[in-house]
C-alpha cells in the first residue's frame, strides 16, 4: 500500500548559525590563525609577536598577535607584526599593544614630490573604501585613507569644516574642535578651525557669512553649493541669490579667500532672486540664503539681477600663519599638542582613528586602533598619546572613532571595524594621494600571501603588479607558476588541495620577477555524520551532513562533492549534494572517505513505499503556460488564440482548438514555467498523472534531466471521456532523445517539465479537444490505480 506525502515548499529559512574558528589564509603568519575583519580568533596561545614584511597589498605577512600584556597599567611598548612599504616615502605598520589591542600606522614622509592629502565629501553617507575607489585613477591613486569627521546620522553632514581641494564643503563656526589640514604646499596643520566670512554687497556693505552648508536654524545667512546637493532645501519668507563667477575659474570654488588671507575674496555676480528656498544650486557658484526675514526682505529691495556680490570665506584659528589651505578635515580632541598628552577626564576605550604628525612636521601619521573586539578591546585618549609619543609622533587629533573606524590600504579594508555589518557609511574621508606616473612592473603579488586548507576547501587565487611606486599596472601575460603537485592543483585561478597533510610554497613568476605564497594543507584523522543511519521507506528523502575532525580538535563540515564514495547499490542513492534518496527495499553500508579519514554509515530501507504528490491543481494553474504563451514551435497543428487554460473545480483544463489554416497533425506541449517548484526526481523513479481527454490522443510524460536536456517517455494512448493513471519509469530504456536531447538521462536531478500531445491531424479537423489533468505523482514503485478522481 503507498503512503502518499505532498512536496510542499518550506515555510521558513533554515537558519545556520557558524562560529568561525579558523580562518584560511595566514593574514599574520601562523597557520592561518588570522585576525579576520569583525571575526574571532581562536586562540592565540602559540603565538608570538614579532615583525616580518608583506610584498602586496592586502594584508601582508608577519607574525601573530602573540598573547600580550593585559596590565594596562603597565608599558604601552608596542610589538611589531609586520611593516610593508605601500609606495616610496609611506610604509604601513600593524603594532600589537597590551589591552589587548592592534593598531594600524600608516607614516608619510611628507618630502616626498609624489604625495599629498585630500579629502572626500561624497553626496551621501559611504563606506571609506567607496570614497577611496572614487578618487582612485592613473596619476593620482589613493594609497591609504581613514574615516574622517565626526557626523550626524539625520542629516548625514560632518560636524566640523571641511575644504576639498581649495573648496569649503562645509563651514561652520565651532569652537574647540581640532581639524588637520594642508595647504598649496603640502604643509599639514593641526589646529581648532571656525568657519568666518563676508558678503560684499554692491553699496560696500559688508554683512556677516555665518556658514557654507549649513541646516542651522539660528544663522541668519548662510551659502551652499555643489557639496550640499543640487538644491536648497525649502522654506519660506526668505530671499536665495543664484551667485555665479564674474569670470571663469579654474576649479569650482578657486578664488575664494583662503584661511587667514588678507585678498579680496571671490567676485560674484547675482544670476537671479528666489522668494523661498528649493533653488537649482549652480555647479560652479552659490546660493546665498538669507533667512532672516527683515534681512530678506531689505535686501530683496535693494538688490536686482547682475549686482556684484564679494564672498570671503575662512577661519578664525587658534595660532597665525594659516594661509592658503585646501584641504581640511574636522576632528575633534586634541590628543597631543606640542609633545603634551591629552590630560582630559575620558578613559573610555573604543575604536579609534586619527590624525598626527612628528615635532618638525615632515612625517604624518594615519592611525587606526580596532576595538569591541576580542583581540582589540580599543583605546582612551590618554592611552593613544602614550603610544604615540613612543613612535615619534609629536602632534595629533582624534577623528570619529567606534563604528566609524576604518583603513583603507590600497582600496582595501586594512584594519577590523567593529560594526556587525562591517565596514560603516562615513560624511567624509582623509586620503593620501600619490600622483607619481605610472612605471614598468618590478612586483609581483600572490593573494592571499599565505593560506591554509581542508582537503574540501579551494582557495581563489589572484596575482597582482605593481610598478616601482607600488602602483597598480597590467599583470603581465607570460607567467609562470611552479609548485610541488603534491600540494594540489591550479586551475583557472583556484587552487585545490591534494589529500595529503603537508606544508609547502607556490610561486609565480615573469621574467627576473616572482612572488611567492606559502601554503598549508591539513587533514582530518576522523569522520562523523548526521544522522549516523538511515532508515527510510521507498521513496523517502533525508539528507546527510558529513563532519572531518582533526587531531588538534577542528570540526569542518565537508561538502559530500569532496568526498570520495561509490552508490552502495539499488536501495540507496547518495546525491553529491547531500540528499539521500531511497530507492529500493534493501539494506547495507555507505562507505566515504577523504584522505586517511573514513566512515561507514548503515542503512535499511523497509516498508510501504511512499507516493509523493509533486504537484496539484486543487486551488492553482499559475506557472503553466497557456497555449498563447507556448512557442509556436511546440504547439503544432491548433490555434493557440482560440485554445485555452483554465481552473475547473480542482482540475487544470486545456482546450485546444483545431487550426484550420494549418493542415499538419497535432504535435502540442505542455509546459510548466516554474521548474523548480516541480522538485528533483531520482533516476529510475516512476512518474505520472491523471488525466482525461475527450478525443483519441496519445500522451507522453517529459522530463528536463540534469543537464537540462528535454526528455520524452513512451506514448500512452488515452481512451475517450475516462479518467486514466499514465506513468513511465525514468529509465534509459523507456526514454527517447527529443528536441535536441539524446534519449539520456542523468542519475539525478531530472525534473517534471510537461507533456507532449500529439494526434492525426485530419481526425481532428476543425475539431475542439478537451484535456483534463489532475495530481502529477512520484514513487520508486509503479503507481496504483486507486483515489481516482471524480
Amino acid at each position: 500500500m503507498n503512503r502518499y506525502k505532498y512536496h510542499k515548499p518550506a515555510t521558513g529559512p533554515a537558519l545556520l548559525i557558524s562560529l568561525i574558528l579558523l580562518v584560511a589564509g595566514s593574514a599574520f603568519g601562523f597557520e592561518g590563525q588570522a585576525y579576520p575583519q569583525g571575526g574571532k580568533q581562536e586562540s592565540i596561545a602559540a603565538s608570538v609577536p614579532g615583525s616580518g614584511s608583506g610584498s602586496g597589498y592586502g594584508y601582508g605577512s608577519g607574525s601573530g598577535y602573540g598573547s600580550g600584556s593585559t596590565d594596562m597599567t603597565g608599558s604601552m611598548m608596542p610589538d611589531t607584526l609586520f611593516t610593508r612599504e605601500l609606495t616610496k616615502g609611506v610604509v604601513h605598520t600593524r603594532y600589537f599593544l597590551s589591552g589587548p589591542n592592534i593598531m594600524d600606522v600608516v607614516a608619510v614622509d611628507l618630502s616626498s614630490p609624489w604625495l599629498h592629502f585630500e579629502t572626500s565629501r561624497p553626496e551621501t553617507l559611504t563606506p571609506t573604501t567607496e570614497q577611496a575607489l572614487d578618487a582612485d585613477r592613473p596619476g593620482n591613486r589613493v594609497v591609504a585613507a581613514v574615516n574622517g569627521d565626526f557626523f550626524s546620522f539625520e542629516t548625514h553632514r560632518p560636524i566640523a569644516n571641511q575644504m576639498v581641494r581649495g573648496e569649503f564643503a562645509h563651514g561652520v563656526p565651532v569652537r574647540n574642535r581640532y581639524h588637520f589640514a594642508v595647504d598649496a604646499e603640502g604643509r599639514p596643520y593641526l589646529d581648532a578651525l571656525s568657519f568666518r566670512g563676508t558678503l560684499t554687497l554692491p553699496d560696500e556693505t559688508t554683512m556677516s557669512l555665518q556658514g557654507i552648508n549649513r541646516t542651522a536654524s539660528g544663522a541668519d545667512i548662510i551659502a551652499f553649493n555643489r557639496f550640499f546637493g543640487s538644491r536648497t532645501p525649502s522654506g519660506t519668507g526668505i530671499l536665495e541669490m543664484v551667485l555665479v563667477p564674474e569670470a571663469p575659474a579654474e576649479r569650482p570654488g578657486a578664488g575664494i579667500e583662503q584661511p587667514g588671507g588678507d585678498g579680496v575674496g571671490q567676485p560674484m555676480r547675482i544670476q537671479a532672486l528666489h522668494d523661498g528656498g528649493g533653488t537649482s544650486i549652480p555647479e560652479d557658484g552659490y546660493i546665498i540664503r538669507v533667512q532672516d526675514p527683515d534681512k530678506a526682505a531689505a535686501m530683496a529691495s535693494a538688490l536686482e539681477t547682475g549686482d556684484r556680490i564679494i564672498i570671503h570665506a575662512g577661519f578664525q584659528t587658534d595660532h597665525s600663519g594659516h594661509s592658503g589651505l585646501v584641504d581640511v578635515m574636522g576632528g575633534g580632541v586634541r590628543i597631543l599638542d606640542d609633545g603634551q598628552p591629552y590630560s582630559g577626564t575620558n578613559e573610555a576605550r573604543h575604536p579609534r582613528t586619527f590624525v598626527a604628525m612628528d615635532r618638525d612636521t615632515t612625517t604624518v601619521y594615519l592611525c587606526t586602533v580596532d576595538g569591541r573586539q576580542m583581540m582589540s578591546i580599543g583605546m582612551s585618549y590618554r592611552e593613544m598619546a602614550d603610544v604615540l609619543l613612543q613612535l615619534g609622533a609629536w602632534h595629533a587629533v582624534n577623528l570619529d572613532g567606534g563604528g566609524s573606524t576604518t583603513l583603507v590600504v590600497r582600496n582595501e579594508v586594512a584594519n577590523s571595524p567593529s560594526d556587525p555589518g562591517g565596514e560603516r557609511r562615513v560624511a567624509n574621508a582623509l586620503m593620501l594621494v600619490s600622483t607619481a606616473p605610472e612605471g614598468d612592473t618590478e612586483r609581483l603579488n600572490i593573494h592571499p600571501e599565505d593560506f591554509a586548507l581542508y582537503p574540501h576547501e579551494s582557495q581563489p587565487v589572484t596575482i597582482t603588479a605593481f610598478d616601482g611606486f607600488r602602483n597598480p599596472v597590467s599583470v603581465p601575460d607570460d607567467l609562470a607558476w611552479e609548485f610541488d603537485h603534491a600540494l594540489g592543483r591550479l586551475e583557472d585561478g583556484v587552487f585545490t588541495p591534494g589529500q595529503t597533510d603537508t606544508t609547502g610554497t607556490i610561486t609565480v613568476e615573469s621574467g627576473e620577477i616572482s612572488a611567492t605564497a606559502g601554503v598549508r594543507i591539513h587533514h582530518y584523522t576522523s569522520l562523523t555524520a548526521e544522522p549516523e543511519e538511515f532508515g527510510m521507506a521507498p521513496g523517502e528523502r533525508s539528507t546527510l551532513t558529513l563532519y572531518g575532525h582533526t587531531a588538534d580538535g577542528v570540526t569542518r563540515k565537508i561538502p559530500l562533492d569532496r568526498v570520495r564514495f561509490e552508490q552502495p547499490g539499488e536501495a540507496l542513492y547518495v546525491s553529491h549534494d547531500g540528499t539521500v534518496f531511497a530507492t529500493d527495499r534493501g539494506s547495507g553500508e555507505l562507505d566515504l572517505d577523504i584522505g586517511s579519514a573514513a566512515l561507514s554509515i548503515p542503512f535499511r530501507i523497509s516498508g510501504d513505499a511512499v507516493t509523493e504528490v509533486i504537484h496539484d491543481f486543487a486551488d492553482e494553474i499559475s506557472g503553466w503556460a497557456t497555449p498563447v504563451q507556448t512557442h509556436r514551435a511546440q504547439i503544432l497543428g491548433v490555434d493557440p488564440n482560440r485554445s485555452t487554460l483554465v481552473l475547473r473545480n480542482g482540475t487544470a483544463v486545456w482546450s485546444f482548438v483545431d487550426d484550420p489554416d494549418r493542415d499538419v497533425d497535432w504535435d502540442v506541449r505542455i509546459t510548466r514555467q516554474l521548474r523548480q517548484e516541480l522538485g528533483s526526481q531520482l533516476y529510475g523513479s516512476h512518474v505520472g498523472a491523471w488525466v482525461k481527454a475527450d478525443d483519441d490522443l496519445e500522451i507522453r510524460i517529459v522530463i528536463r534531466d540534469g543537464d537540462g536536456q528535454l526528455e520524452a517517455g513512451p506514448p500512452v494512448r488515452l481512451v475517450p471521456g475516462q479518467w486514466q493513471l499514465i506513468q513511465t519509469r525514468l529509465s534509459d530504456s523507456r526514454f527517447e532523445g527529443y528536441l535536441n536531447g539524446d534519449g539520456r538521462l542523468t542519475r539525478e536531478g531530472n525534473q517534471i517539465n510537461g507533456f507532449r500531445i500529439t494526434a492525426s491531424g485530419k481526425e481532428q479537423q476543425g475539431a475542439t479537444v478537451t484535456l483534463l489533468m489532475d495530481r502529477i505523482l512520484a514513487s520508486p514503485y509503479p503507481l496504483q490505480e486507486h483515489n481516482r478522481p471524480d
